[in-house]
């Protein structure tokens, strides 16, 4: 029945009514418009081939979503032993970061689970050696989520793995949110025959290498082989964006209904695929949830996107909000500076706690220094000036400025005139006015420790000017002029002075 409501509305450009399909489809004459909607939502429940437009008017949905060559998916393996007390601890994980089946980026992990652990795990020797040298669990979660990003994450058992993460990240207030395509359910649907007890059998099944010894390196090739053949299989069955695969691996699950919302998935898909923050309010207007983005699109249109592994939070959110707003940011950083920001403002209900985003205490040598990064406006930059005892300043220039009076007063009052050496006189007055305004001076401690804490973690990636090393203002401003009118600034770049 489905299939020929759907080809019937192939040939109704403008929709057509309940009552229409009722009379024309299912051949019932005089049926009333109420029970003819009845009849019609019955036959088209979860086929998300349909839509209803504000006219209720029944239609072919337009596709839309992130196809699968645009998207960004890390392919994951892990290794993981049976402590005691039946636990589980991870000790090795591989990722690769692939767009369009193309390796991007590469991560291996070795984890050191603590000595006792290790000797009673009875590991082949030269694995043994190499957890022994391994990372703490922690610092292995937190390289982990870096690593991450907005990408989708794809595996063989891939929700075990990420909640074994995520009882790690917890103690620090963070939870691993990405969207999960896990190939054991993919199997389920596209291979119901197939009797799966491990990614061994379905590599047989495809005539793949056979591994004899569990490492994840060499896991990593046969799991790329069989998502590049399941992508192919879904796409045959017309399934050919992210959005849609999560829906298939999971049948029987509940749709996000979005008649409860000021916005619909087409919303969604406008977002740009830029950093930023992203709103949610609930009917009253009140900011319930905020958050930052690598890409606001991928970010936001994940809390709804039908996945059998919601967490509380995010059906919480979905119960609660009705409008979401954005603002892009010209960078990562700057959005986590807008989102520290907004969250001191508003003190949104549903952020799971608000000292997740008062950073941990400052690390690395680097303290003063000019970081120069994209801004969200058009042949511009954005430099974020850091100084050891004083407020973080940013400032935005436009590349083809001939005027840089502004930054050299920066200059001048954080690094190389009379004032530098301590608070700088513009804001002297305000610190000594408002010596016992306490919030004042944790947003400025917690501004420049994420500053410090994200330009450790990316400095080989993103331009800066360590000031420590650059002696005098003019040579100072002579890398700045040589960073604002590269081309090529936005990649990382390496100046040196004349």
């Amino acid at each position: 029945m489905r299939d020929k409501i759907y080809a019937y509305l192939k040939t109704r450009q403008a929709g057509a009514t309940s009552s229409e399909l009722v009379e024309h489809v299912l051949k019932i004459k005089g049926a009333s418009p109420g029970i003819s909607d009845t009849l019609i939502q019955t036959a088209a429940a979860g086929d998300r081939r349909f839509t209803v437009d504000e006219h209720h008017r029944w239609k072919i949905a337009e596709r839309g979503g992130t196809p699968f060559p645009e998207a960004e998916f890390v392919l994951l393996s892990f290794v993981m032993a049976d402590t005691a007390g039946r636990s589980k601890t991870i000790l090795e994980v591989s990722a690769q970061k692939r767009k369009n089946d193309t390796i991007a980026d590469r991560l291996h992990i070795c984890i050191h689970p603590g000595l006792s652990v290790v000797s009673s795990l009875h590991l082949p020797p030269d694995f043994a050696q190499e957890i022994k040298k391994g990372v703490s669990g922690e610092k292995a979660a937190c390289s982990l989520v870096h690593f991450f990003g907005e990408s989708v994450l794809v595996g063989y058992d891939v929700q075990s793995a990420i909640c074994q993460i995520n009882k790690i990240l917890n103690t620090f207030h963070k939870t691993i949110e990405n969207p999960l395509l896990c190939l054991r359910s993919l199997t389920k649907r596209l291979l119901p025959a197939l009797q799966q007890k491990s990614l061994n059998d379905i590599a047989s099944y495809f005539k793949l290498p056979v591994l004899d010894i569990r490492r994840t390196e060499k896991e990593m090739d046969a799991i790329a082989d069989i998502f590049s053949r399941y992508k192919d299989l879904l796409k045959a069955q017309g399934f050919s964006t992210v959005e849609e695969a999560l829906e298939f691996q999971h049948p029987h699950i509940e749709y996000v209904d979005f008649s409860n919302y000021d916005f619909d998935k087409y919303f969604l898909w406008s977002i740009p695929q830029k950093p930023g923050v992203y709103i949610m309010k609930d009917k009253r207007g009140e900011v319930i949830y905020l958050g930052k983005a690598k890409n606001l699109r991928t970010r936001v249109s994940s809390y709804f996107w039908n996945t059998a592994d919601r967490l509380q939070k995010i059906t919480d959110i979905l119960r609660d909000v009705h409008r979401i707003e954005y603002e892009v940011a010209g960078s990562e950083l700057s959005a986590m500076l807008m989102e520290y920001r907004l969250i001191q403002q508003y003190r949104p209900r549903l952020n799971q706690q608000l000292e997740v985003h008062e950073r941990p205490a400052r690390y690395g040598r680097l303290r003063n220094f000019i970081a120069i990064l994209p801004s969200p406006t058009e042949k511009s930059l954005e430099l974020f000036f850091a100084r050891e005892g004083l407020p973080l300043e940013q400032y935005e220039v436009l590349k083809d400025a001939a005027n840089l009076s502004e930054v050299e007063r920066i200059l001048d009052t954080m690094y190389y005139g009379e004032q530098s050496d301590g608070r700088s006189s513009m804001h002297a007055d305000s610190r000594e006015n408002h010596q016992k305004d306490r919030l004042s001076a944790r947003m400025e401690n917690g501004e420049i420790d994420i500053v410090l804490s994200w330009l450790e973690a990316n400095k080989d990636y993103v331009n800066y000017i360590n000031t420590d090393t650059v002696c005098t203002k003019a040579a100072c401003m002579e890398l700045i002029k040589d960073y604002i009118r590269d081309e090529e600034t936005p990649q990382k770049k390496h100046f040196r002075l004349k």
